[in-house]
């Protein structure tokens, strides 16, 4: 399932989880009122990855994230808080007041296409549905890769990651209620095409794949370690993650990852140095996993002049 983690968790519904009556059943959405102040508060500390990037006497920053996050995780830490405090703008990958993220979720896609990826597989969805307790039918509607995404993040809640607290969607809030300009990196449309694979069988791959690990529980061990590599700003960790996913063992899959991360990179840079040359200070979040290998955006960003420092975080 992580294969598809890095770039969805903006758009799926948050009524996603039913109402859990089987003590077997993911648990819910932790609700607004179950959030108390002292569970929020208890470990506030810096987590993820973060650059200092300069060019043209101004400074800007860059902000590896995640797309879920846990209850005891939301509110930043004070290193975090304090670069957002000196930007002018945050950029996110994508806008979540957009309101055409609803709209692509749901448009259909190629019928015929999708009714071959998932021939003879649909027993297998409707199986792990259940024990997500979502509803089958409810599932059948969605781009296959969508199901798949869509189970993903509700077993996730079993190990207390919830995409309503996603990093992305705290920092949007924070910024909200400052008054701080949002700007999105990518257009809705532009993100939901990365995500349909090139070919009907690569497709058909990856929701092979993608059901292996749900079952096997796989995909739930990898989030676990993902995160946690995150939250203490383990660079290496999650550097060599196609070393250790197991989310990479095909060619398919390769492909799809080169798509989903490494070939948005250089958009999501441009951006980011169009806000820069306007006379703003940016602090860019962007996944962390856009912040890895040999076109990661460090790099990129240095390759168009910038002087980019990793800024020591306190994740202890």
């Amino acid at each position: 399932m992580l294969r598809l983690f890095c770039v969805l968790g903006l758009l799926l519904p948050a009524a996603s989880a039913r109402a859990q009556q089987e003590g077997a059943c993911p648990p819910p959405p932790p609700s607004q009122e179950s959030l108390r102040p002292d569970d929020l508060h208890r470990d506030v500390r810096d987590r993820g990855l973060l650059w200092r990037v300069e060019k043209g006497g101004r400074t800007s920053w860059l902000y590896g994230t995640v797309h879920v996050n846990r209850v005891e995780w939301v509110v930043p830490g004070p290193g975090v808080q304090e670069a957002l405090s000196r930007s002018d703008v945050l950029a996110l990958e994508l806008d979540p007041g957009d309101p055409d993220l609803a709209r692509l979720l749901e448009q259909p896609g190629d019928a015929a296409r999708e009714a071959r990826v998932v021939e003879g597989l649909q027993p297998r969805i409707a199986q792990l549905a259940r024990r997500a307790c979502l509803p089958p039918e409810r599932l059948a509607t969605m781009r296959p890769l969508f199901q798949l995404m869509m189970l993903g993040f509700v077993e996730g809640r079993r190990g207390g990651f919830h995409p309503e607290f996603s990093v992305d969607l705290v920092l949007h809030g924070l910024a909200k209620r400052t008054g701080k300009a949002i700007a999105p990196l990518e257009t809705a449309a532009g993100q939901m095409a990365a995500l349909v694979p090139q070919t009907e069988a690569d497709e058909r791959v990856l929701m092979q794949r993608g059901l292996e690990d749900l079952e096997s529980g796989e995909s739930r061990a990898t989030l676990d370690r993902m995160l946690q590599a995150w939250a203490r700003g383990d660079a290496a960790a999650l550097a060599s993650y196609p070393q250790w996913c197991g989310c990479l063992d095909t060619e398919a899959e390769q492909r799809f990852f080169r798509r989903v991360n490494d070939e948005r990179n250089a958009g999501l840079a441009e951006r980011i140095d169009k806000l820069h040359a306007k006379g703003q200070r940016v602090f860019a979040a962007v996944g962390a996993l856009h912040m890895t290998g040999p076109q990661s955006l460090p790099v990129l960003l240095r390759a168009r002049g910038y002087q980019v420092q990793a800024v020591p975080l306190l994740t202890r």
